[in-house]
């Protein structure tokens, strides 16, 4: 992973503007970008939109032994991947610092929360179980890739169905979706990364101030390096909670707290957010069922369409003009209508010479 290179006009200006109350999108300290949640052909699969940060989640399954502690439950594996798609910076086949932290994240957030009845995963005990594995890439980084890949773990693996089994002695039959409806996986809670409140120390203000959703070039100020142990940018504060308001992560990066203020404010943001974004989740899943409830083809080729204006895609649209109206029109005489008509005259009066 490379490093990025960031002026020092670009920090200090960064540090004034948020210090005087604005951001360089125009939104507010808790104001979050636009999220858009599609999905794909298969079950688990999306595409979730935080602003231009965007990653894809794609939930498969498969039939496994079960490990020796719990042979009763099933496995949960978490793979992500950062690669240059997402960034110049990042190098491809080669894991980076971030996606280490992703993941790290991730499995707290999902694994170490008992979010999933791995009970449920289990086909015999001590001999084989379902194996659910969720992987992560990151096509787009503008920052926040934290929640960003949280909203879409949670959302593939609520939208994921395993196919249904049948015990026959010692063989198992699996199933299609054409054979059987498919089994949804059981989810106790739903855990979000809902806020990655980004909190930059001004040193001319001695006061910590909180944004919600960084960008891009906010995290990376944010996780600047230190000067001779004292923070030129601040810190990175993740805070996981699920839709009960029940804290589930809490993570800091960067310069240390210096008031206990700061983690209830954050959390405090991340509770409403957080309950926002599961109601969204909920809903759009809901949403993507009637679709196929109605036979209705259901792919990535409609984000096409949402994140570009393509050419003859879209109606004419009619724009009303304030201030307009067509009484008050009036319409000009052209001088050089005048003209042409004594030239009209002109050329017929001389073809009547001509024939007379």
């Amino acid at each position: 992973m490379r490093d990025t290179l960031i002026s020092i006009c670009e920090k200090n200006f960064l540090q004034q503007l948020v210090a005087e109350g604005h951001r360089l999108d125009g939104r507010n300290y808790n104001e979050s970008r636009t999220l858009k949640i599609s999905f794909g052909s298969s079950y688990g699969s999306c595409i979730v939109t935080l602003g231009e940060t965007k990653v894809l989640a794609q939930v498969t399954c498969e039939v496994t032994q079960p490990k020796q502690v719990r042979p009763n439950e099933g496995i949960l594996f978490i793979n992500v991947d950062v690669g240059p798609m997402a960034s110049p910076q990042f190098e491809a086949n080669r894991s980076s610092d971030l996606s280490v932290y992703l993941n790290r994240l991730l499995e707290k957030c999902y694994k170490d929360s008992k979010c999933i009845d791995l009970e449920s995963l289990c086909i015999v005990v001590e001999e084989k179980v379902w194996s659910i594995r969720v992987d992560i890439r990151v096509l787009n980084h503008d920052g926040n890739i934290i929640e960003c890949a949280s909203i879409a773990t949670l959302t593939a693996l609520a939208h994921f169905k395993r196919p249904d089994i049948t015990r026959s002695g010692d063989q198992i039959i699996i199933h299609t979706i054409a054979e059987k409806d498919p089994i949804p996986t059981v989810l106790y809670h739903y855990p979000v990364r809902a806020v990655s409140c980004c909190f930059l120390k001004i040193a001319f203000m001695y006061s910590s101030i909180i944004v919600s959703d960084p960008s891009y070039l906010e995290e990376s100020v944010c996780l600047s390096n230190t000067e001779e142990g004292i923070s030129k940018g601040g810190g990175l504060l993740v805070i996981g909670m699920n839709q009960y308001k029940e804290l589930c992560l809490l993570d800091l990066t960067g310069a240390a707290i210096d008031s206990s203020n700061i983690v209830h404010k954050a959390m405090a943001s991340a509770a409403d957010k957080c309950k926002d974004i599961v109601d969204l989740v909920k809903s759009t899943i809901a949403s993507d069922d009637t679709l196929r409830q109605k036979r209705e083809k259901v792919s990535f080729a409609n984000t096409i369409t949402q994140d570009h204006l393509l050419s003859l895609s879209r109606k004419d649209l009619n724009i009303r003009l304030k201030k307009y109206h067509v009484e008050d029109l009036t319409i000009e005489e052209d001088p050089m209508s005048e003209d042409d008509d004594s030239h009209k005259q002109l050329r017929s009066s001389r073809r009547e010479h001509q024939n007379g």
